[in-house]
């Protein structure tokens, strides 16, 4: 088959079948034209021809990775969901309440003090003991 010449014979009705042209007339008697003579030998060298088997395979092999990546993607977004569902369940289960900090009055009105007294830091002896008497009573309620 390689010393066949090829033949490629292109008709009116299948023109016009592809370019979607509908016939209006009944179609004229085409004359027989002689067919086109296509070069016997490949015009591309071999080198070319393993590029272009290479990136035939190439395109097949990318097309699947594409479609495994698509897969994964739809399973990553089911495990998130997942997770998140049991990750709510396990903080319904074993969540605490949050207790406030201990002294927070006694630390803002300690701050406070420092604030208005930038110069005068002696004034703010009793604000900074009842914070410390508080910090260590919170303290020794928590060790026991």
């Amino acid at each position: 088959m390689a010393n066949r010449p090829h033949e490629v014979t292109f008709s009116v009705g299948l023109l016009e079948k592809l370019s979607g042209i509908r016939k209006r007339e009944a179609p004229k008697p085409v004359a027989p034209r002689a067919p086109i003579q296509l070069p016997t030998r490949s015009p591309v060298s071999a080198d070319a021809a393993r590029l272009v088997a290479q990136d035939a395979q190439l395109t097949r092999q990318l097309q699947a990775t594409r479609e495994v990546a698509g897969l994964l993607v739809k399973q990553e977004a089911a495990e998130v969901a997942r997770m998140r569902e049991r990750a709510e369940q396990l903080l319904r289960l074993h969540s605490v309440a949050v207790k406030p900090a201990p002294c927070q009055a006694e630390a803002q009105a300690c701050s406070s003090c420092f604030k208005d007294n930038a110069t005068e830091a002696w004034r703010c002896v009793d604000a900074a003991e009842a914070y410390r008497l508080c910090s260590v009573r919170a303290l020794d309620r928590h060790g026991e």
